[in-house]
């Protein structure tokens, strides 16, 4: 069969099962099943298809019609511009998330900016002691990619991210090492993981930390769960029945876990400190007030993604 009329049926199976973007995801698995690029499947498209990468990429139609999410099926997912092993373990890295990491590059890269103005006035012993270090902790890392993320773009920073998962946290550990980062990983519950948990690699986790003392970061990130628990049951197939539970699950009204971090956060917090955090596009205002109440921040500024929806809050410690 020529690859064009394969690809079209396999498009077509998968419109009929209800996918998606049928037609780009029928291209990327039959890119993973030739181990070839989109150029190929252009160029080649009139070209008999080999037997054995037929019956490879129909196999990969029939587990996507099922609809197991694509980045399940083939194993990774870009994000950023890099990539990152999935598994059913973490939440699929998504665009919406990038603005996150966008946004907290660009605050840093600030930071840097104003400090190095600042330098330039310095006496000479500051001058010589030079910058100091810039710290962040990524909370409910998942896959990593956030923290992975910030410290590729800046290498000068020290990212430190926790997760309650384990196996999220060895993926994450893996997608470092494959990525070739330094990123420190901490097994515990919210910010008890940098003082009680365990340190976590690719190759395990680590003996506990013994009575660790509260550390203090320049920045706290975080893509916690957000989503109301009665609205989960209406999400995608792929969403609600192959993605982890425990990472999209807020609670009944979605703000579980932003009471924890506003609560806790700016003790964590250098004095100045910034805080960003994920939002669902409909909780902005629930999360200025909130933030508003604890009165141990700024007034929260909220960003909006490129389509124009609420999606990232962000306020500094007092």
């Amino acid at each position: 069969m020529k690859t064009r009329i394969l690809v079209k049926e396999g498009a077509y199976k998968l419109a009929k099962a209800g996918v998606m973007d049928a037609k780009i995801d029928a291209e990327e698995l039959f890119c993973f099943a030739a181990d070839c690029d989109k150029v190929f499947l252009f160029l080649r498209k009139e070209e008999e298809v080999a037997k054995d990468v037929e019956e490879k990429f129909l196999e990969l139609i029939e587990r996507r019609a099922q609809r197991i999410p694509l980045q399940h099926i083939i194993g990774e997912q870009e994000f950023m511009g890099f990539k990152f092993k999935v598994t059913p373990d973490v939440l699929i890295p998504r665009q919406d998330t990038e603005t996150l990491v966008t946004e907290a590059a660009q605050t840093i890269r600030q930071e840097f900016e104003k400090s190095m103005e600042q330098l330039k006035k310095a006496s000479l012993f500051r001058k010589f002691k030079g910058l100091d270090g810039y710290e962040v902790l990524d909370l409910c890392c998942g896959s990593g990619a956030i923290a992975i993320s910030l410290s590729k773009m800046l290498e000068t920073v020290s990212v430190s991210a926790s997760d309650i998962s384990l196996p999220a946290l060895k993926l994450a550990a893996e997608n470092a090492v494959l990525n070739r980062v330094g990123v420190e990983f901490y097994q515990g519950d919210m910010f008890k993981a940098i003082t009680e948990g365990r340190q976590v690699t690719a190759e395990g986790p680590r003996a506990k930390a013994k009575g660790t003392k509260v550390k203090q970061f320049d920045m706290i990130v975080s893509n916690p769960p957000y989503i109301k628990s009665n609205v989960i049951p209406m999400l995608q197939e792929e969403v609600k029945d192959h993605e982890p539970m425990e990472a999209l699950d807020g609670g009944l009204d979605g703000l579980d876990y932003y009471r924890t971090i506003v609560k806790e956060a700016y003790q964590w917090l250098k004095p100045g400190g910034w805080l960003l955090m994920e939002i669902g596009h409909d909780q902005g205002e629930d999360l200025r007030k909130m933030i508003k109440d604890s009165c141990h921040y700024t007034p929260a500024t909220v960003i909006k993604d490129l389509p124009g929806k609420d999606r990232v809050v962000k306020c500094r410690a007092l």
